[in-house]
């Protein structure tokens, strides 16, 4: 397996890994997966096969060995990304296996911040009045209560969720206030020493504006810069082409790498 995330806690229920080996044992693909009782979804992370064993239906073993098991957890629906460097082995097995045809869903940037420093609006941008934050540890039991019975942010971008690659990052994770409200917060997972991953980035709609992203992005980069990490990383969804834009214009000297992020998905049958 490779990639940059360090995957920390494997050996629970909610994780399937299916390896294939051919008789003398040596393991020619792996598919890991992720069950997540939220949403009721099965998420396929990769499918990984050796290049020497490509076109011999291994993606198509681990794909069916991957949905089965996602069911058995409950699963109702499947989910996978498709990246650039997605096997064409991968995305004919997809299309055979009653998938949806991919379609483009998020831009993932890589953003170099060791010299940002110099950005004077990192350090002179403020929040508007009203507008404040907190540290991810001063929340009150209360306020995480509320937090769990609220309707007004998408599940996927829970900050209440476990995630299972790398640690939540402190120093770099805030809870956004409008006077003593909450409507929003930024969470960042230290993947590696290389890499700062924003895993959700939400605000209340009727509280948008770039006014707000400013200083909070400002705070998470001079935090970035202190904890010696060169690169950030994030997805913004194509079809928020404000938010898209805004980092686009902001970060347009920074930009390290882009990558466009196909998805696809699959209705599990009862």
């Amino acid at each position: 397996m490779k990639g940059d995330f360090l995957l920390n806690n494997l050996d629970n229920d909610s994780f399937v890994i299916g390896i294939s080996a051919d008789k003398n044992e040596e393991i020619l693909g792996l598919v890991l997966a992720e069950y997540k009782e939220l949403n009721r979804m099965g998420i396929i992370y990769s499918v990984n096969v050796r290049e020497n064993s490509q076109n011999k239906n291994i993606e198509e073993k681990l794909l069916k060995f991957a949905e089965k098991e996602l069911k058995a957890k409950g699963a109702k629906v499947l989910y996978t990304n498709i990246f650039p460097e997605t096997s064409p082995n991968m995305k004919f097995t997809l299309r055979k296996q009653s998938w949806m045809p991919p379609a483009l869903d998020k831009t993932h940037f890589i953003i170099s911040v060791k010299d940002m420093n110099q950005e004077k609006w990192i350090e002179t941008s403020t929040f508007p009045e009203g507008f404040s934050i907190k540290a991810l540890n001063q929340i009150h039991e209360a306020e995480l209560e509320s937090l769990r019975n609220a309707d007004w942010y998408p599940k996927h971008l829970s900050p209440l969720e476990n995630f299972q690659f790398g640690e939540t990052s402190p120093q770099t994770s805030y809870w956004i206030y409008f006077k003593d409200e909450i409507i929003g917060w930024i969470i960042s997972i230290n993947v590696n020493n290389e890499y700062l991953f924003i895993t959700s980035l939400f605000i209340k709609e009727d509280r948008r504006n770039h006014y707000i992203l400013r200083p909070l992005l400002g705070e998470v980069i001079k935090n970035q810069i202190q904890l010696t990490i060169p690169y950030a990383c994030f997805d913004v969804r194509n079809e928020d082409k404000k938010v898209l834009n805004f980092f686009k214009s902001y970060f347009k000297d920074y930009i390290h790498h882009t990558i466009e992020i196909h998805s696809s998905y699959k209705i599990v049958r009862p």
